[in-house]
């Protein structure tokens, strides 16, 4: 379960830091949001605390504001590759120290993200290995957001993301990280309808029977741009996992079977004069994101150095090492005492809804006991008012029938017949 205060400020003074390299200045990035007065004097000091988790709603005002600062069209990845040069990693930055090369930090990559955000899990689904094709270190990564979180919500953390892996090499003088994404989880009709990087171009997205179609955003014509596709898993130590291979619908009209998961492929570039908006090949719509990530090795005169090298580490290095792990675990069991009062009050609310439904039976069982009392004793009521109607309306007859002798006989006999109750005749 994802909670409320879900990221981590470490992911502000990344921005942070990037805006004020690029254009000098970033006080407006926090204007009007809303934080712990009673604990912070102002709203920097709280949101450049690198301990301190806020809300998805403060980040992405934050990124968006800061994306309409620096005005780039790669802004959102740029900002997540420069936290290197920026120096922006906080604490985290020490851990380099004890890395011996990239692989270490993006082996590493599962346990740093839960410093970083409460939204994804990063899973190392095939550990670096030596890639003969293109002889560079390959790796390949798995991002699942958590169940109770819209993915479309965070589409421009993807490339942000994507920046800060790259930037890992860097740490150790090495050029950036290339990654490829091959499968993502977003929906295109969604994203290109209410993202505000992507709905001002235009595209209309729609699905036709097993078809996406956009408008070009330079030709102004619809054209069919992807399909759905069957996602074909593949047997990775043992499991299977869907990493990009894919098989035709049969037919369009084919039934999809309740165990095979469908995506969307896209099957035509489009592109705008600045930016490329969807790319042929990239597969929508899946589980969860992969990431095929490749970077240069050390060379060899290095990675010699390196062995040779003694691995002692400064006392400095071991303070600030020990420093930064002790803040991870208080966050660590912060973030589990939360998950505990979460759950304890998940779990009040459910008896509190039992109780609810129990009270809300009991009282339809006694309106509908009241309502039946009431149709009865309404019945009762009907049958006496007609028993004293039929009463009233003979004792009318009888004082009618008084009236009638009293008129026409004289008084002594009329008196005579009512008392003796006998008829003249």
């Amino acid at each position: 379960m994802t909670r409320v205060d879900c990221i981590s400020n470490r992911n502000i003074r990344i921005i942070v830091a990037y805006v004020q390299n690029r254009v000098g200045q970033s006080e407006a990035l926090f204007e009007g949001l809303p934080y712990p007065t009673e604990e912070y004097n102002c709203a920097s000091d709280f949101f450049l605390n690198e301990d301190e988790w806020t809300t998805y709603e403060n980040f992405e005002k934050i990124f968006r504001r800061a994306r309409e600062l620096v005005g780039e069209p790669y802004f959102f990845f740029n900002c997540g590759a420069s936290c290197s040069f920026t120096g922006a990693w906080g604490r985290l930055t020490y851990f380099a120290r004890v890395f011996r090369s990239p692989k270490d930090g993006f082996h590493r990559l599962p346990f740093f993200n839960k410093t970083f955000n409460d939204t994804k899990e990063i899973r190392i689904v095939r550990p670096t290995f030596y890639d003969k094709s293109s002889k560079n270190l390959r790796l390949v990564l798995q991002v699942r957001f958590h169940d109770d979180f819209d993915p479309n919500r965070d589409y421009i953390g993807d490339p942000y993301l994507r920046g800060i892996i790259s930037s890992i090499p860097t740490l150790w003088g090495l050029p950036p990280a290339a990654v490829k994404e091959p499968l993502n989880p977003y929906d295109p009709v969604k994203l290109f309808t209410e993202e505000p990087e992507l709905a001002p171009y235009g595209l209309s997205p729609t699905i036709e029977g097993n078809q996406l179609i956009v408008r070009d955003p330079i030709s102004g014509n619809k054209v069919v741009v992807g399909k759905k596709i069957i996602l074909v898993p593949e047997r990775i130590n043992g499991q299977g996992m869907y990493l990009g291979k894919y098989s035709e619908l049969p037919t369009p009209s084919s039934q999809v079977g309740p165990d095979e998961k469908t995506a969307i492929l896209i099957t035509k570039t489009i592109t705008t004069t600045s930016r490329i908006l969807l790319k042929q090949g990239e597969i929508f719509m899946a589980p969860y994101s992969i990431l095929d990530v490749t970077f240069r090795p050390f060379p060899f005169l290095r990675r010699l150095l390196q062995a040779l090298r003694p691995q002692g580490r400064s006392n400095e290095t071991d303070f600030l090492l020990t420093d930064t792990i002790e803040r991870l675990r208080e966050n660590v069991e912060a973030k589990r005492a939360a998950y505990a009062a979460l759950e304890r009050t998940n779990a009040e609310l459910k008896e509190a809804k039992k109780e609810l439904a129990r009270y809300a039976a009991e009282l339809e069982r006694r309106v509908a006991e009241r309502t039946a009392q009431l149709v009865e004793a309404r019945a009762q009521l009907l049958e006496v008012n007609s028993s004293l109607q039929q009463k009233v309306e003979a004792q009318l007859l009888e004082l009618e029938r008084h009236r009638e002798l009293r008129r026409y006989l004289p008084p002594k006999i009329a008196e005579r017949i009512l008392k003796d109750g006998t008829e003249f005749g």
